[in-house]
């Protein structure tokens, strides 16, 4: 068939199936992509959530650092205030501890040993 325009009673009797020369291809790759797409966004969707929940979970172990840090510092704070001088002092002396009279220094036993290796402790 020629491709010239023709009158539409020239087209009675003309077979079209037979016109087309290539078989209806059928478009396979749309609904691939459609249910890829599909796919792609839920897995976008979880990875968000997932990073909102990350976030939630950071949110609070930085508060917790933060309570813990601040515990530490005041049982810092406790203990150098037991660790003064004058309250250990003070303590002594309700509890009726005194100055000692004489100080006796004892070696220690691995002093001991260096010096004269076959002595009896």
């Amino acid at each position: 068939m020629s491709r010239t325009p023709r009158a539409i009673s020239d087209l009675v009797g003309v077979d079209f199936a037979r016109v087309r020369t290539a078989p209806r291809r059928r478009r396979v790759w749309l609904p691939a992509a459609l249910l890829g797409a599909l796919v792609a966004a839920m897995a976008l969707a979880q990875l968000r959530i997932s990073i909102l929940h990350l976030r939630y979970a950071l949110g609070e172990a930085s508060a917790a650092t933060r309570t813990l840090h601040e515990e530490r510092s005041r049982q810092t704070a406790r203990l150098e205030g037991m660790r003064a001088p004058e309250r250990q002092a003070k303590l002594a002396r309700e509890r009726g501890f005194a100055t000692p009279a004489r100080v006796i220094e004892l070696r220690d036993a691995g002093e001991r040993e260096q010096r004269d290796p076959g002595a009896r402790p």
